[in-house]
């Protein structure tokens, strides 16, 4: 056997305990630039919720469940973690969370630039443009 073959049939090291903190989880389940960021802003608005919800999806993880599955299948269905998950998902995607009144509430700039929306449709975020001034009246280059 090869050493690129037995390198791939090796199993997985279990995971450490440091590896299955709040934060680790949701490092691993996110995989955006601001995931400390982002954590700590998802724990302050879901607080218990976001605990019950990265330990659910771990022990999904750990039982060898596909990450896309476990949360397609098991944790948007639930009342409590569903919702909870939506939230998560904006954040990331949108870079905010939506406050009581119903509006967007981005906490920096930063989370609104890099938000994951911008990379999924191919377009950058108005008002953030990479052209100089002016460049928009001339036609693209090629």
């Amino acid at each position: 056997m090869n050493r690129k073959q037995d390198s791939a049939t090796q199993k997985q090291p279990k995971a450490s305990a440091s590896d299955r903190d709040p934060l680790s989880i949701f490092v691993r389940l996110s995989r955006v630039h601001l995931s400390k960021v982002y954590f700590e802003r998802a724990r302050a608005e879901l607080t218990t919720n976001l605990d019950t919800l990265l330990e659910r999806f771990a022990a999904l993880e750990s039982n060898g469940q596909d990450p896309v599955a476990a949360v397609r299948d098991e944790i948007m269905p639930d009342p409590t973690l569903g919702s909870a998950a939506k939230v998560i998902l904006l954040l990331w995607y949108i870079g905010g969370i939506k406050n009581v009144g119903g509006d967007w509430v981005m906490q920096s700039a930063d989370q609104y630039y890099r938000a994951l929306v911008w990379d999924a449709i191919g377009a950058h975020p108005p008002t953030l443009s990479n052209g100089y001034f002016g460049h928009w009246k001339y036609p693209p280059e090629s």
